[in-house]
């Protein structure tokens, strides 16, 4: 990439198809199966699969005028693209406000669930682990998303495998009766697991945000987000059934590495370490898809001047955005000391559901200003539309006092964020 590239702020396009899903799938799976099967299992009940299956039907209806917009924007920040270019710069900004701190609560419960797995193999603190997971995915990204694509492909191939092993030895030791009683939370607790489960099914979203580094993005961003949702409902459904019926949910959601306390069931000691390691690799791969995230949001507000320039500025050799990326990385540092995988988990979750409801009136708007037709398309969108907003104001109501105050708090300090930004840059002009 020659210096011009790097002042006009442009990324490159390196991510193929089977890079874009790793990074989707990975930025799922890791989190989903290893450390939030447990927390909905506390919430839900055997009821959990239930709550699985209502957050799938929400991220695919939210999904699918996604991948249209991806289509019509391949821009790095995903949503936060969307929504500036046709809604305005202060939209715009609180949307990435709101994207970008989603994903920095959302790492706690990432970083931490590596922590507490790899507490499980070697005794180290999981905060310190969760810290040293995260410099080395600092070092990784600056090397370049094409190093990080690879990478993530290779990590995900073995999780999958790891993790359809588990399902298959395990399914002899399922029992029915532990599915009872079915919900011992009533709808109240299946709809709290909704939210949780519905963060498992995030990766999608990660896909549009590195729009900007994925060749033939018209083609391969719709492909990519399908066939990670596809490939993560499959893994989970299998994977939380053989958990629920081979431990008693009490205990599965009480636990730290629920994953490998089920193994421990029906494999002994050497399956529970060897459910542990892949959960550490899984959720190292998770970790990394969201750094890859939150820099590239960061990155595009900054090239956008609603961020400190510097935020923009790219490595010519590799294409990286580096500042980016070592910004991100220290906040998701503080979010692994400072914070509980439960309160990262209720406050990313209110961001994330809300991250996606700017979005949405953006393709209403531009379906009524009949604009251009993309390559891709959301069917029936009289009833899928209403059916996306429905879904993302009842998991916002489902998400609670604190993912509400906390998520309202960081909304607060994105504002003063703004107006702070725009004094500085009218004393710019002046001067």
């Amino acid at each position: 990439m020659s210096a011009s590239a790097e002042t006009n702020g442009q990324l490159r396009r390196s991510l193929g198809l089977c890079g874009a899903v790793a990074v989707g799938v990975g930025g799922t799976i890791g989190g989903g199966i290893f450390v939030l099967v447990g927390q909905t299992a506390a919430l839900a009940g055997p009821a959990a699969l239930l709550s699985f299956a209502l957050a799938f039907v929400a991220a695919l209806v939210i999904a699918l005028p996604y991948a249209e917009l991806a289509c019509r924007y391949p821009q790095a920040g995903g949503g936060y693209a969307f929504v500036r270019e046709v809604l305005g710069r202060r939209w715009g900004f609180l949307m990435g406000w709101v994207f970008w701190g989603s994903y920095v609560f959302v790492s706690g419960y990432v970083t931490l669930g590596f922590g507490g797995y790899l507490n499980a193999l070697t005794g180290l603190p999981p905060e310190a682990g969760a810290v040293a997971l995260i410099l080395a995915c600092v070092a990784i990204n600056l090397r370049g998303v094409e190093v990080a694509g690879k990478l993530q492909v290779l990590v995900i191939c073995l999780a999958i495998t790891g993790l359809l092993g588990f399902a298959v030895a395990g399914a002899h030791a399922v029992q029915l009766a532990r599915l009872t009683p079915w919900a011992p939370h009533g709808v109240s607790g299946i709809l709290s697991g909704a939210l949780i489960a519905f963060l498992a099914f995030g990766g999608f979203d990660m896909v549009a945000a590195a729009g900007e580094e994925i060749t033939e993005p018209h083609k391969n961003l719709p492909r990519a987000i399908f066939f990670t949702l596809a490939v993560v409902l499959f893994v989970y459904l299998l994977v939380a059934f053989t958990a629920l019926g081979t431990v008693d949910w009490h205990t599965l959601g009480a636990s730290r590495a629920p994953l490998s306390d089920a193994a421990q069931t029906f494999l002994g000691d050497l399956g529970a370490r060897l459910v542990a390691v892949i959960a550490v690799v899984t959720t190292a791969a998770t970790a990394n898809a969201v750094l890859v995230v939150t820099s590239r949001i960061s990155f595009a507000m900054a090239r956008d001047g609603l961020l400190p320039s510097q935020l923009a500025k790219v490595q010519p050799r590799t294409g990286t955005p580096i500042v980016a990326v070592l910004v991100s990385g220290s906040l998701l540092i503080l979010m692994a000391v400072f914070s509980s995988a439960a309160s990262a988990t209720a406050i990313g979750g209110f961001l994330y559901v809300l991250h996606f409801i700017p979005p949405l009136l953006v393709l209403v708007q531009l379906r009524r200003a009949k604009s251009a037709s993309p390559a891709f398309m959301t069917p029936v969108p009289q009833i899928l539309l209403p059916l996306a907003f429905a879904m993302t104001l009842l998991l916002l109501i489902a998400s609670g006092t604190e993912g509400i105050a906390g998520g309202t708090f960081w909304i607060a300090a994105g504002i003063a964020v703004m107006w702070i930004c725009r004094g500085t840059a009218k004393r710019d002009t002046v001067q």
